[in-house]
């Protein structure tokens, strides 16, 4: 259940915002900075949009930085327990969590491919997939263009930070019982 409603964040004081926002796009609280010029938003989807917007105006080396500040798919972070909460819930939600060692392998060759092919982390909103379908978007994704997974990866992360906005602000005011 979420826990602010639109209403609260549209009151925040920017440093609240940012406290509050902040984590919605991995380790890049600019992103809720820039939106935050935006308020008051009409909708979550409005908040969301403005923050989607600051990252597709920004320049092209601040996109890679945030496709950059996401871990990769049972990657060293996850094995480290290094993960945001988000990122760790998400994870978990598509059994990524719980690999075998074939899979774990599988995943890491993956990983290194993707990076090494495209500069950046292969991005995929898990909680929309389940392991197998994960395992065949990554194989299928590694054979696309460098402009095409970039642009893939971008709307997935549009894609993860809808769910997590959702999931943190209710779009109505909670009712007193």
């Amino acid at each position: 259940m979420p826990t602010l409603t639109l209403e609260r964040v549209n009151a925040m004081p920017a440093q609240a915002f940012l406290a509050a926002l902040g984590g919605v796009f991995e380790h890049s609280p600019w992103i809720a900075e820039r939106a935050f010029a935006g308020r008051p938003f009409a909708s979550v989807a409005t908040l969301h949009e403005a923050m989607v917007n600051a990252v597709k105006q920004a320049p092209r080396e601040r996109q890679l930085a945030l496709l950059n500040a996401h871990p990769e798919l049972a990657g060293k972070e996850a094995r480290a327990g290094a993960l945001t909460s988000s990122s760790a819930a998400e994870q978990a939600s598509a059994g990524l969590g719980a690999l075998n060692r074939e899979e774990m392998e599988t995943l890491a060759r993956w990983n290194r491919e993707y990076r090494d092919r495209f500069g950046f982390p292969f991005i995929i909103a898990v909680r929309r997939h389940t392991k197998a379908s994960i395992f065949s978007e990554f194989e299928r994704r590694l054979a696309n263009s460098a402009e095409t997974e970039l642009d893939a990866c971008l709307e997935q992360v549009f894609l993860i930070t809808r769910l997590r906005l959702e999931g943190l602000v209710a779009a109505q005011p909670r009712s007193a019982a």
